[in-house]
């Protein structure tokens, strides 16, 4: 009988801890919604901004929580890639910038979707992919990128590839861990305060699954050293 690592017994307490972690936080995300329906008609904003601030938080636990599991899920192997044809990939990446419309505006930044179309259908596992991929880098601009600042994603096809470049207007990444950002393991001997703020984990994950879609990621810094990007490439289809 095979001993369990303890690379293993750490997996498997993390995905419990956070098994028992989701119920509670997707209570609070639902009594929380509730009470703001009910309270929706109230003149008093400053009890509507404390109920914002609740979801907002909730969600990113929450987020946070659905990380963990993928996470230890992927590298066990139990996490499944389930590709099929998406049609229209932009009605699909539009729906992903929807979903931080908010956060953006809280903190007064632009975040610009630009499209160079035409753009083909892809065989993708698009709900993961958003999940874990596109969603993590995207929160992850948004986290460092300050007030008033911008973040642009740029969707284009080249060959037998969609390329996605997401840059931000927040603190750039040092050259010497422009990989290590993207492994767990190592993030405690990094010095990026981008790092130190909570990013690795998203970033581990966006990188799991892409690499699953047989695509890369890598990280680097804008020409004027403003900020970070990150480039994505997917093949069209992953067959």
């Amino acid at each position: 009988m095979e001993t369990e690592t303890e690379k293993e017994m750490y997996d498997r307490i993390l995905s419990s801890i956070t098994h028992d972690l989701k119920s509670p936080m997707t209570a609070i995300i639902w009594f929380s919604s509730f009470l703001k329906q009910r309270l929706k008609d109230t003149e008093d904003d400053e009890v509507m901004k404390i109920f914002d601030r609740i979801l907002l938080a909730s969600d990113q636990v929450l987020r946070m929580v659905d990380d963990i599991l993928a996470m230890t899920k992927m590298e066990a192997g139990k996490e499944r890639i389930e590709p099929y044809l998406v049609d229209d990939i932009e009605d699909e990446l539009l729906k992903t910038i929807s979903t931080f419309e908010f956060e953006a505006r809280a903190k007064n930044i632009r975040l610009d979707l630009d499209i160079k179309r035409p753009l083909p259908s892809v065989v993708w596992d698009i709900e993961r992919l958003r999940l874990h991929s596109f969603n993590n880098i995207i929160s992850n601009a948004l986290k460092f990128t300050p007030q008033g600042g911008e973040i642009a994603l740029l969707v284009s096809a080249r060959e037998e590839n969609i390329e996605i470049t997401l840059s931000d207007t927040g603190p750039g990444i040092p050259e010497t861990e422009l990989e290590a950002i993207f492994h767990r393991y190592e993030q405690v001997d990094l010095k990026s305060s981008r790092v130190f703020n909570g990013a690795g984990l998203g970033l581990s994950n966006a990188k799991l699954f892409i690499e699953r879609h047989k695509g890369t990621i890598k990280a680097g810094n804008r020409k004027d050293c403003s900020g970070a990007v990150f480039s994505i490439v997917l093949p069209i289809a992953i067959g």
